[in-house]
């Protein structure tokens, strides 16, 4: 009876040790501590600890709408690792105190029940710029020619006629060439049909031509249909400043996350050096041929709102 009593104690205090000493599952983000370049490849390892009762999905990385970091490979979990282990690697899009992007993993707990478990501390890592760092070199000061002194006077006039004058013509010349419709009897395509027809030719291009030949011709096409179609300096701006575009106009969720989609590819190849393969690069184009029909079927639903606030006033 003793020996019973003593048994059933011993399995009661096992019981509420193991429960009250179980370690809470958490995320455990690890990188090197070094201070990488833009377009730098920065390889991360993420932990699993505690939650040993636990069933470990897959790891979930987020990036940022903002463009901070690029998802070069992985997430990819090593092999035999309890709790898992996961390696990925990142590359840094901009310059200074970066944090890493959200790291998540999802679990489901013996009762079935399914949770998200977060990384809660997420290292920063120091981005430099490519630019060698070393002061700023000031430029010896132009020497006056010989036998002149003061500022050439005369010259200003005779100059500024024929430079204006080329200021004039190539303003015209640019003008005349963004218009809409027949010139010099070759008719000009529609914004989403010349996107089209680019995007066809591209297509046809891969596996043929450097894939950082097709991603400049690729981000160079969706700039400028976007101008075309929504008349603002979209060949002038960067991939963040279309994505403020994008978000300052309201387009759509899909054109917004398209244009996104497309120009990191693009910048990925172009300026940070990665190779791209086939079927990323006709995804690529895929996506910026559904960026040009929604945002034309946007644009329509807009222009007959407007047609019926006219028809009503």
């Amino acid at each position: 009876m003793r020996t019973d009593l003593t048994r059933a104690l011993v399995l009661t205090f096992l019981s509420v040790a193991a429960t009250t000493f179980a370690t809470p599952a958490e995320l455990e983000v690890m990188v090197p501590a070094t201070s990488p370049r833009i377009g730098d490849r920065v390889p991360v390892r993420v932990t699993a600890r505690g939650g040993e009762d636990l069933m470990w999905g897959e790891l979930r990385v987020g990036i940022g709408a903002e463009g901070l970091w690029a998802l070069v490979d992985g997430p990819q979990e090593m092999t035999g690792a309890r709790p898992p282990v996961w390696e990925l690697v990142l590359a840094p899009m901009a310059v200074g105190e970066l944090s890493l992007p959200a790291l998540g993993a999802g679990v489901r707990g013996p009762d079935g029940e399914v949770g998200e478990v977060a990384a809660l501390e997420l290292p920063t890592v120091h981005v430099v710029s490519v630019l060698p760092s070393q002061e700023e070199v000031q430029p010896v000061p132009l020497r006056d020619p010989v036998g002149v002194s003061g500022f050439p006077w005369e010259w200003v006039l005779p100059l500024a006629i024929p430079i204006l004058a080329a200021s004039l013509v190539f303003a015209w010349w640019l003008r005349r060439r963004r218009m809409r419709g027949d010139i010099a009897g070759v008719t000009v395509l529609a914004p989403l049909e010349e996107l089209v027809a680019l995007l066809d030719r591209l297509d046809g291009r891969i596996g043929r031509e450097p894939g950082e030949s097709i991603c400049d011709r690729l981000a160079g096409g969706l700039r400028h249909y976007l101008e075309r179609a929504s008349s603002e300096p979209a060949e002038e701006m960067t991939s963040f400043e279309l994505r403020l575009l994008a978000r300052k106009q309201e387009w759509p969720e899909d054109v917004q996350r398209g244009i996104q989609a497309v120009m990191s590819v693009a910048d990925k190849v172009r300026f940070g050096r990665f190779a791209a393969d086939d079927s990323e690069l006709r995804r690529a184009i895929e996506t910026s041929r559904d960026v040009g029909r929604c945002l034309e079927d946007h644009f329509a639903v807009d222009d007959e709102d407007a047609a019926e606030l006219e028809a009503v006033g």
